[in-house]
C-alpha cells in the first residue's frame, strides 16, 4: 500500500520553538525510517497547507516535506506507531498521514520530549 506523510519544516510553536529543523534531525529520521521499513522517498519541493488543530480549533499553516513509502498492508499499524513515536523528534503534535487514499492526522507522542524540552 502506498503511503505518504507530511512533516513540517519548522517545529510546532506550542511544543518547540518554531525554528527550522536542523539537517541532523532529518538525517536521523530518514535513517530510522530506512532501518524500520527498508526504504523511503522524498518528494521534490515543499508543500504548503493548513489544518485545524483538534486541540485548539485554530488554523495551523505549515510548509512541509512529503515522504512516500510503500508497505504491505500488514505493516500499516507498525508504520502508524513508528510515526507516533519517532515523529516526536520534529516537535509536532500531529503528522498528516495518507494510506490508500485515506487521510488521518496521527497524534504524535510528544509528551516526553515536551517535558525535556521545557526544563
Amino acid at each position: 500500500i502506498q503511503t505518504s506523510f507530511l512533516i513540517p519544516l519548522h517545529e510546532d510553536k506550542d511544543i518547540g520553538n518554531g525554528r527550522l529543523h536542523p539537517q541532523t534531525r532529518w538525517k536521523q529520521f530518514q535513517r530510522k525510517l530506512y532501518n524500520a521499513f527498508g526504504a523511503w522517498t522524498l518528494a521534490p519541493g515543499n508543500y504548503k497547507g493548513s489544518y485545524e488543530d483538534p486541540e485548539t480549533g485554530l488554523e495551523v499553516s505549515d510548509l512541509s516535506r512529503k515522504f512516500i513509502l510503500a508497505v504491505p498492508k500488514k505493516d500499516l499499524k507498525r508504520l502508524r506507531d513508528f510515526f507516533k513515536k519517532e515523529g516526536a523528534i520534529f516537535r509536532q503534535k500531529y503528522i498528516y498521514f495518507e494510506a490508500a487514499g485515506k487521510v488521518e492526522l496521527l497524534e504524535v507522542n510528544y509528551e516526553k520530549i515536551l517535558r525535556n524540552y521545557r526544563k
